[in-house]
């Protein structure tokens, strides 16, 4: 059966609308008007004493399209407290051409099938029309209009509930602390790193302005990050102070970080903030202060600084992909994009005769469009899912590897004439599918930037390079102005527009994140006009300690 519209069934006044939506859909499906009068009394009749009865019941409008013989179907459903009277049934069922009632658990439902004869064709497009019709009808009265929109916040409301625990569970799944601050400087959320730590709850923190949690001589420089002026810079703010542990009472180094959240027009929504641990390097830092003998140890402090700040970026870098890529799952792009996919090929392929010249131009368009985004959604999938602690390092022959992106790029370079040709390849230890991946899009990005009167051809080699294998991809394409080379590898950077070459600028960014997992590098050398090598360090063996 297929659901069209539902009512709740609270009152009075619900069975007005049970009443009005029923004679709608006898109406919209060709019944006369004695027929869709009879259709809605039984529907009145069973849904009188659902409202009588029950602690809640709903009215569930359907249509059985499926089998030869069609119905719409009315389905009341209710929780029963004293059990369903019996009086409005037993006269709806002599206005209905069959019932059925049944009991799940505490429910109990009752089915009313009343026959039709459409003298059209019910599919899918006439369902959605007629789901269109009554999500769309006008609110007969005040009543209803807020009783629909009561029922629109309370699905917003299970959604916003739905975000917000997975967005507490992946946040609670990093090893560090993870806050927000609003404009006034209260915080609006903690992961539960926080409150293991501190032994503090937001409330308690924001009404004693964290004065328990951070050390009274730091105290000074942190209540500044809790004032509403904080706001009026609104740029990445970082901060060093002692915080207490909650377990052993103890001051420990912490450093603070807080970046801007803005809105589409650029206006500070709240703060996002993150605390990791520094308390060693301080120690340390503090000792060589006052001991001139270890200066030979403050070469090992600096670099050891120097890790823990590229840690902290890489942690900042992380923390903004996660929340880009967060932000456009949460919106569920899959679904609208094969929707547009789908409607777009019917029209094309339906009513391409019925179409005029430029609104076809207009339809295609929509439809590469669409296209595009369903590749850049891949992309980012793809992307976001390479984490360097979930890979398998196991041998991987690099050979297979080659012949695996070889035969996905069989059609490919059957069309170009292109000619690809592999060396010797040495096995490694790595993650097999994220090499693959590698090899394919680097292979995908030589035959997409091919000379036009040239078929293309790329060579694949390796080479030894101390405990390192360094592979080689060299290409007779356009090339590039190696100035560009820094940009080439980041998110959604691209060195033509879309109308020369197709592409979502995530190709090569994702083959650096590999390699980055792999503790290899990426880079490349070219010339406009003259062809690329694109470069693969990776190490000769590699642990997953590494």
């Amino acid at each position: 059966m297929h659901e069209l519209a539902r009512v709740t069934l609270s009152n009075e006044m619900d069975l007005i609308l049970a009443h009005k939506r029923s004679m709608k859909l006898a109406e919209v499906v060709g019944l006369s008007l004695s027929a869709q009068t009879t259709f809605a009394t039984a529907v009145s009749e069973v849904a009188r004493n659902t409202i009588g009865s029950s602690k809640s019941g709903y009215l569930i409008l359907s249509i059985d399209a499926d089998q030869r013989d069609k119905y719409i179907v009315a389905c009341l459903k209710d929780e029963q407290v004293n059990g369903m009277s019996r009086d409005g049934l037993e006269y709806a069922k002599r206005l209905v051409n069959k019932y059925n009632v049944y009991t799940q658990g505490a429910e109990t439902a009752v089915e009313l099938f009343y026959h039709i004869s459409p003298l059209f064709k019910i599919d899918i497009y006439k369902l959605d029309e007629w789901r269109s019709l009554f999500r769309n009808e006008p609110p007969i009265s005040p009543y209803e209009e807020l009783k629909r929109k009561n029922e629109q916040l309370q699905d917003l409301s299970e959604k916003i509930q739905k975000s917000e625990a997975q967005y507490k569970t992946l946040t609670n799944a990093l090893p560090l602390i993870i806050f927000s601050l609003d404009t006034e400087g209260r915080l609006l959320y903690a992961n539960e790193w926080l409150t293991k730590y501190s032994g503090e709850t937001i409330e308690s923190l924001n009404k004693n302005r964290w004065k328990s949690f951070v050390h009274e001589e730091d105290y000074s420089p942190f209540s500044l990050l809790l004032k509403s002026d904080i706001g009026r810079g609104e740029i990445a703010i970082k901060l060093q102070a002692r915080l207490m542990n909650k377990a052993s009472r103890e001051y420990l180094w912490h450093q603070l970080s807080l970046t801007p959240f803005k809105d589409d027009n650029g206006k500070l929504q709240y703060w996002i903030g993150f605390i990791v641990d520094i308390h060693a390097q301080k120690i340390v830092e503090e000792t060589l202060k006052d001991n001139i003998e270890l200066k030979q140890i403050q070469a090992q402090l600096e670099e050891s600084q120097r890790s823990q700040q590229r840690y902290i970026e890489e942690l900042n870098r992380s923390n903004q992909e996660l929340q880009q890529f967060a932000f456009v799952a949460s919106h569920d792009l899959q679904e609208p994009v094969r929707k547009l996919l789908y409607y777009s090929d019917y029209l094309v392929n339906q009513y391409a005769a019925s179409i005029e010249n430029k609104g076809m131009e207009y339809l295609l368009k929509m439809r590469n469009s669409a296209n595009r985004m369903r590749t850049l959604i891949k992309d980012l999938l793809v992307f976001s899912q390479i984490k360097r602690e979930e890979i398998k390092f196991a041998a991987v022959d690099l050979n297979k590897v080659a012949d695996h992106a070889r035969q996905d790029f069989e059609i490919a370079i059957k069309e170009k004439n292109a000619v690809l040709t592999i060396e010797e390849l040495p096995v490694i230890e790595g993650d097999e599918r994220m090499m693959v991946q590698l090899f394919e899009n680097i292979i995908s990005n030589s035959l997409k930037y091919a000379r036009k009167n040239a078929p293309p051809e790329i060579h694949i080699r390796h080479s030894a390079n101390g405990n390192s294998i360094e592979l080689s991809f060299k290409d007779n394409g356009i090339g590039f102005n190696e100035k560009y080379l820094s940009q080439m590898f980041t998110l959604f950077q691209r060195l033509h527009n879309q109308r020369e070459f197709e592409g979502t600028g995530l190709g090569l960014a994702i083959c650096r994140k590999i390699t980055d997992a792999h503790n290899g590098k990426i880079w490349a050398e070219s010339k406009e006009g003259d062809g690329a090598t694109f470069f693969v360090s990776l190490p000769a063996r590699v642990t997953a300690n590494n």
